[in-house]
């Protein structure tokens, strides 16, 4: 099988771990790691990230910045595809070919961003694998607070396109 299953579950726990995380994002992705993003839970199944309010993530009027928003719920439609792509004997080019955004409520204290469709952004992987062309996907995250509320849903449009190696 092209996708190895149990080095997929050491890049999960490599996205997990928290210092390789920091490490991760300083070097790749510094605006995240600026704002404090984390990776609270990913598997088969769902992905979930979170970002802190506070001065590092705020607008002027003190809520969270739509764009700190952003990469939270980013990162939760990209960080199974991306740990996909490190057990995968074939490159995977991916990237984000559109966004749709709907802000719901005032963003205050830590954002929790959910996607549930893992299974989804796989199953478009494994079609391009086996088709050699690329694949879009649309991927749903919801950010939600601490006491539960929704405010923000985002959907993201990935691309996905797995290049043979040989």
């Amino acid at each position: 099988m092209p996708i190895d299953d149990s080095k997929l579950i050491t890049e999960y726990e490599k996205l997990m771990e928290p210092f390789k995380f920091r490490l991760f994002s300083f070097a790749l992705m510094p605006a995240a790691r600026f704002a404090g993003l984390r990776v609270d839970r990913i598997d088969n199944v769902a992905c979930t990230t979170s970002i802190p309010g506070g001065w590092r993530s705020q607008n002027p009027f003190r809520t969270m910045y739509w764009a700190a928003q952003g990469i939270g719920a980013e990162m939760a439609t990209g960080a199974a595809p991306f740990a996909i792509s490190r057990a995968m004997t074939e490159t995977l080019r991916m990237f984000v070919v559109g966004t749709e955004s709907t802000f719901i409520k005032r963003a205050k204290g830590r954002i929790r961003f959910t996607c549930n469709q893992v299974s989804a952004s796989r199953e478009a992987i494994e079609q391009s694998i086996a088709s050699g062309e690329s694949v879009e996907c649309d991927l749903k995250s919801i950010g939600k607070d601490c006491s539960g509320e929704v405010v923000s849903e985002w959907v993201f449009k990935w691309n996905f396109l797995a290049i043979d190696n040989r």
